[in-house]
């Protein structure tokens, strides 16, 4: 069984619905605060599910989007210059970062600066290029965090895009 990922709030609740019935439950998970957790969870209906919590800041949206990345000099005055061109797929999205999944083998360390480039799979077509500096690196993953003086403090259109 697949375990259902449910966004925890600022206030620690997180909103369970059942995939069965469709009804809602919200309630406190402060306890599990701090550290991964899944919840086994019965509903009223009688339906049994598992709920993974999802305690980051912002809401992730899983994608499937093709992009490019560039890895950024250290000399500022070269960062205009450089243009995205290895391959990427953007794996998933928030307003603060993505993370890439890259095929093959890469450069990129923890604390790297790099160009992104995707276009979103929005009705608009929505170009989206951002300074980013990788914050993790899994197997085959590259998380990033978008840089704060290359993005606004809210990006409407990507905001759009999030919403779930």
């Amino acid at each position: 069984m697949i375990a259902k990922r449910v966004h925890v709030n600022k206030e620690n609740l997180a909103a369970i619905k059942c995939p069965h019935c469709g009804i809602m439950k919200l309630i406190s998970v402060v306890k599990f605060k701090g550290h991964k957790h899944s919840l086994k969870v019965k509903c009223t209906c009688g339906d049994s599910f598992s709920a993974s919590l999802d305690f980051r800041e912002r809401y992730r949206k899983s994608t499937n989007i093709d992009g490019k990345y560039a890895k950024l000099d250290m000399d500022l005055r070269r960062v205009e210059m450089q243009e995205p061109n290895l391959k990427c797929k953007i794996a998933d999205l928030s307003l603060s970062g993505l993370a890439l999944s890259i095929s093959g083998a890469h450069d990129l360390r923890e604390g790297d600066d790099v160009m992104v480039q995707f276009i979103l799979d929005d009705q608009a077509g929505t170009n989206i290029k951002r300074r980013a500096t990788v914050r993790s690196i899994g197997q085959g993953f590259v998380g990033c965090q978008f840089a704060e003086a290359d993005s606004p403090a809210y990006d409407k259109a990507l905001g759009f895009y999030l919403m779930p």
